[in-house]
C-alpha cells in the first residue's frame, strides 16, 4: 500500500483498522480525542466474542419489544424522547420488516461468525488478547425465554453450529452459581469472551510494532478538499495531511462524518456496566441473562455485570435507576451476588444505525473517505471483521462479504442541505 492513511477514533474500531492496514504497508496515523487508547466503548463493555443472537436491532420483535418497554426507566431498552431522535425513529419502523431483517440477520450471522473465527486466529497466532475459550450460558427466568433459547438453537443448528438446551437441573450442574429456580437455560461451547480493554491493548500495540503512529488529545474538527477528495484534517494539533482517511470515531462519528459533507445518522445507544470483586458466587463463564438484556462476564479478579439501551443522544450521565436494575437482574440468577459490594460503574455510547448494521466503506462522494463505526453491541465481535473489509477496499482487492447493506452513504438526511468540507485556500479559524 502506498500513501498515509490517517484513522480517527482509537476505539477497537480504529485500532484493528490500523493494525490491518500497517499489515499491509500502510503509513497509518491514529488520532484519537481522549488521553487513552480504547478509552469509550471499547474497555467498558461485556467482552463477548459471540455468533449467537445474531439479529438486528431492527425488527419486528425488536420493535414490539422496544415500544414495550419504552417509557419504563429500569426496563432493557429505553429512550429519552427529544425531536433530534425522530428522523433515526422513523428510518428504524422502516427496517424493521420481516424482509429487511432476515436479510440484516443473515449479514450479521456471517459478520459475527466470521469474527468469532478470527478472534481464534489472533489468539493462536500469538497476539495477547487475553481470549476464552470456554463457552458462554443463557440463563431464562420465564417460560417465554425458554422458547426463544430454543428458536435460537434451532437456527444455529440448521447452520452446523453448537448449542445445548438445559433443564434448569442442567444448568446448575454445569455452572452452580445460577438460581436452581430458573426456567431452564442454553450452553453455546464455541463462544469466546475477553477483557476489551486487553484486547483493544495488544492490537493497539501489535499495531504500534508495525509502525503506526498514535496521537492523542488530537481532536478534529474540519476537514480540507481538494476537488472531490480530501487533502487534510484540521484538528486542535493543526493540519494534518493524508492520502486516505477512515472515520472510526464510534457514537462520535456522526459529527465528523457532516464535517466531511456525508450523512451519517448514528445515534448512542447508551449502556452500562457495574463491577463486583470475583466471589464463589461468580460464574465460570458468561451468563447472558436472557429475560432482562444482561450478561455476567467473568474478569481477571472481577466480575463485570453488563447491560442495557439507552437512547439518549451523546448524553453520558449515569442513570441510577438503570444501574440498580442491572444489579437487580445480576442477584435475581446469580443469587450468591446478594450483599456484594460494587466497585465500579461505567457507562458508554454503542454507536448505532437505524436499520442495525455497521457503517463500513467507501463513501461514494468522497473516494478516499471510508467510514467503519455503526457496530452497536457487537463491536469486539466484527471489529476485526470490518477492519479487513476496509483493507480490502483501500487495497483495491475483492472483499471478504458482500458490502451492499453496511454503504455508510445509504441513508438520505430528511433536510438536504448539510456542510460540506472547506477546499483548499479557505481561510481555517482553529
Amino acid at each position: 500500500m502506498n500513501g498515509d492513511v490517517i484513522v480517527i477514533g482509537g476505539g477497537v474500531a480504529g485500532v484493528t483498522v490500523a493494525h490491518e492496514l500497517a499489515r499491509h504497508g500502510a503509513a497509518v496515523t491514529i488520532l484519537e480525542r481522549r488521553d487513552g487508547i480504547g478509552a469509550e466503548c471499547s474497555s467498558g463493555n461485556a467482552g463477548m466474542v459471540a455468533s449467537t443472537h445474531a439479529m438486528p436491532l431492527a425488527s419486528p420483535g425488536a420493535l414490539r419489544e422496544g415500544l414495550r418497554y419504552m417509557w419504563h426507566p429500569d426496563s432493557p431498552f429505553y429512550l429519552r424522547p427529544r425531536a433530534k431522535l425522530v428522523p433515526w425513529l422513523l428510518r428504524y419502523g422502516m427496517a424493521s420488516t420481516p424482509g429487511r431483517a432476515r436479510a440484516a440477520g443473515e449479514l450479521l450471522g456471517a459478520l459475527t461468525q466470521m469474527g468469532l473465527e478470527m478472534h481464534h486466529k489472533m489468539d493462536a497466532d500469538g497476539m495477547p488478547t487475553g481470549l476464552q475459550t470456554r463457552g458462554h450460558i443463557d440463563a431464562y427466568e420465564t417460560d417465554a425465554g425458554l422458547a426463544a433459547g430454543r428458536t435460537e438453537i434451532a437456527h444455529r443448528r440448521s447452520r452446523g453450529l453448537p448449542g445445548e438446551l438445559l433443564t434448569p437441573e442442567e444448568l446448575v450442574e454445569l455452572e452452580p452459581s445460577v438460581s436452581p429456580t430458573l426456567a431452564g437455560g442454553a450452553f453455546y461451547s464455541d463462544q469466546a469472551w475477553c477483557d476489551p480493554e486487553v484486547f483493544t491493548g495488544a492490537v493497539a500495540a501489535a499495531a504500534t510494532e508495525l509502525g503506526v503512529t498514535i496521537r492523542q488529545r488530537v481532536e478534529v474538527l474540519d476537514f480540507e478538499r481538494r476537488g472531490d477528495r480530501i487533502v487534510a484534517a484540521h484538528t486542535t494539533s493543526g493540519r494534518i495531511s493524508g492520502d486516505a482517511f477512515v472515520i472510526a470515531a464510534g457514537a462520535w462519528s456522526r459529527t465528523l462524518a457532516d464535517a466531511a459533507g456525508l450523512y451519517l445518522p448514528v445515534e448512542g445507544g447508551k449502556g452500562y456496566h457495574v463491577e463486583l470483586p470475583e466471589t464463589t458466587a461468580s460464574p465460570r463463564v458468561p451468563v447472558y441473562m436472557s429475560d432482562s438484556r444482561v450478561v455476567a462476564t467473568p474478569l481477571p479478579g472481577r466480575l463485570r455485570l453488563s447491560g442495557t439501551f439507552e437512547l439518549d443522544g451523546l448524553d453520558e450521565r449515569v442513570d441510577p435507576i438503570r444501574v440498580r436494575a442491572i444489579k437487580d437482574a445480576g442477584v435475581r440468577v446469580l443469587p450468591g451476588l446478594r450483599g456484594v459490594e460494587a466497585t465500579g460503574v461505567w457507562r458508554g455510547l454503542r454507536p448505532c444505525a437505524p436499520d442495525g448494521l455497521p457503517l463500513v466503506g467507501r463513501t461514494g462522494s468522497t473516494p478516499n473517505l471510508y467510514v467503519d463505526t455503526g457496530h452497536g453491541i457487537g463491536g469486539i465481535t466484527t471489529a476485526p471483521v470490518t477492519a479487513q473489509l476496509i483493507g480490502e477496499l483501500i487495497r483495491g482487492v475483492p472483499t471478504s462479504l458482500q458490502m451492499d447493506l453496511m454503504r455508510p452513504d445509504r441513508f438520505r438526511s430528511v433536510f438536504p442541505r448539510r456542510r460540506r468540507a472547506r477546499t483548499v485556500g479557505d481561510p481555517v479559524a482553529v
